[in-house]
């Protein structure tokens, strides 16, 4: 037969693969493709070519002249509508017209539309992903593509037992996430209480297992239905958690804390005067919430006093404190999986000016996202190492068979074990007694640290109306299996992070450590 002959009687298809699968820690699907059916013309062999146009517009709701100029190109493959629902298929194929047909598909459906959002991600019509692990793992999910050539009679119509070459497409790969669905749902329904309730710009919430890096959820606020992501907008879209940076305010005191307690710069019980609530220092007055007279280490991290860390922070020295900041990991990306992490910012020492010793002690000066805070707690939390969050288990070929796995990282030891039970100690009474209570959960020994940080305006003065509202903290105390980071961006009428934020991290660990099967004892 020759070519000419050849391409007269056949018709050429790509055969689209099926999207691998993005699963949770438990293979509870998170996005999932499913089998839809998409019209095509062989547009020189549709005859009645007005009257094909005016019957399929009704039925695929699109304009009648687009349909009919597609229809009339010269061409023997030119798409009239893609993924089109089950109804609309039948109709087009009851109409039998020439020329037309119908080919199988895939679209893309995320069965809980808005969990996990900022994660998951989407892929747009043609299945390439978009957003969010779909289009940062798309080389492994979206699979290759396959081709057909189907035979035609005279008149153009398919012949279907004619197959004359048949390339099989080779179905994507699937990813296996940390993400446990369960601890996904119970952190954005707490956030979204508090988002409405506090009239929040936005808030994002973290859960970590501490030992591992884990993620077990991460969930923002605004956020955006995956299923209709067309709908949104950017900033519904973007993932708070690892894309946007704070200064943290006093959540850093737990840097602060351990670099002093680690280097042995003071101790938990030693006291110092702290000025009634007000202290001129280096050309600048630092101020505590309420005035305090003499306390301990130990309860200036309880009552978050700014004037009392930074006296321990000057014991210790601008070299040392900065060592600390670093060990932590602030300024450089946490290396999780999800597309857009930045690094925040925290300025070199030689930058510093003298003023700096009085300001970055207590979360000023330095920029931070949520993601690298949860690493840093959950460096207390774990006995002090610094851990690479991972989001991600594995990924499976169609067959199930695994083709990568991520493990769990310790990028490197930050604080001795001693240490680490020293702050953990400290955080603990923050819940107890300091500005954390709204954390404390019944039944489980919890430990936390709250922030409060004015934001800057514009004109680079801190604003007296906007602030960022933060908890960080883990649970239970004697072996913390969650960590948690909460932030809320400008809160309001309530802004304090003991007020909006702490209460989160109570909801999400109550019923957690629930969830987890982790018995609460009746006597805390």
């Amino acid at each position: 037969m020759s070519k000419i002959a050849f391409n007269q009687h056949n018709v050429t298809i790509e055969l689209e693969p099926k999207r691998g699968f993005i699963l949770d820690r438990n293979t509870k699907a998170l996005a999932s493709s499913l089998k839809v059916s998409s019209v095509y013309a062989v547009a020189r062999d549709v005859k009645t070519k007005k009257e094909a146009a005016e019957k399929l517009s009704d039925i695929l709701g699109k304009d009648e002249s687009v349909l009919l100029e597609r229809i009339s190109r010269d061409k023997k493959f030119v798409w009239l509508a893609r993924k089109i629902p089950e109804d609309a298929a039948t109709k087009v194929q009851s109409l039998g017209i020439d020329g037309i047909s119908l080919i199988d598909e895939t679209k893309r459906f995320y069965p809980g539309n808005s969990l996990a959002c900022h994660i998951v991600g989407f892929a747009g019509m043609d299945n390439s992903g978009l957003e969010g692990l779909e289009l940062m793992f798309d080389k492994y999910l979206k699979g290759q593509q396959g081709k057909k050539s189907i035979a035609r009679d005279a008149k153009g119509r398919h012949l279907p037992l004619l197959v004359r070459r048949h390339i099989p497409p080779v179905d994507g790969c699937s990813l296996i996430l940390t993400i446990d669905e369960v601890i996904q749902y119970i952190t954005e329904e707490a956030i979204q209480k508090a988002y409405e309730k506090y009239n929040a710009k936005g808030i994002t919430a973290i859960v970590m297992d501490p030992k591992n890096g884990d993620i077990l959820a991460i969930a923002n606020r605004p956020n955006y239905e995956l299923n209709n992501f067309d709908l949104s907008d950017s900033e519904s879209r973007k993932n708070i958690a690892v894309c946007s940076y704070f200064e943290p305010g006093s959540v850093f005191k737990i840097v602060t804390a351990s670099a002093c307690l680690e280097e042995e710069a003071v101790s938990m019980e030693d006291i110092f005067d702290y000025e009634n609530g007000s202290w001129q220092v280096r050309g600048r007055t630092l101020h505590d919430h309420r005035g305090h007279g003499k306390l301990t280490f130990r309860e200036v991290i309880e009552q978050s006093s700014n004037i009392g860390t930074v006296k321990a922070a000057m014991a210790l020295g601008d070299e040392k404190l900065d060592k600390y900041v670093n060990l932590f990991g602030f300024g450089e990306n946490t290396g999780i999986d999800l597309p857009g992490e930045i690094p925040g910012f925290i300025r070199p020492l030689k930058e510093w000016s003298r003023y700096s010793i009085t300001a970055i002690p207590m979360g000023h000066e330095v920029a931070t996202t949520p993601i690298q805070l949860a690493c840093a707690v959950s460096v207390i939390a774990n006995g002090g190492l610094l851990v690479k969050p991972r989001i991600i288990e594995k990924i499976i070929d169609s067959q199930g068979k695994s083709i990568r796995e991520f493990s769990s990282v310790v990028k490197r030891r930050v604080i001795s074990e001693g240490t680490a039970f020293k702050v953990r100690e400290m955080m603990e009474g923050v819940v107890l007694r300091g500005t954390g209570t709204r954390a404390r959960v019944d039944g489980y020994r919890t430990a936390g640290k709250t922030g409060t940080a004015a934001k800057i305006e514009p004109n680079g003065r801190y604003s007296k109306q906007k602030y960022v509202a933060s908890f960080i903290g883990f649970a239970p105390v004697e072996d913390p299996v969650i960590a948690l980071c909460v932030m809320a961006d400008e809160p309001h009428p309530q802004y304090f992070g003991g007020t909006v934020a702490a209460p989160v991290f109570k909801e999400i660990v109550d019923a957690s450590l629930r969830y987890l099967q982790i018995a609460p004892k009746e006597d805390i």
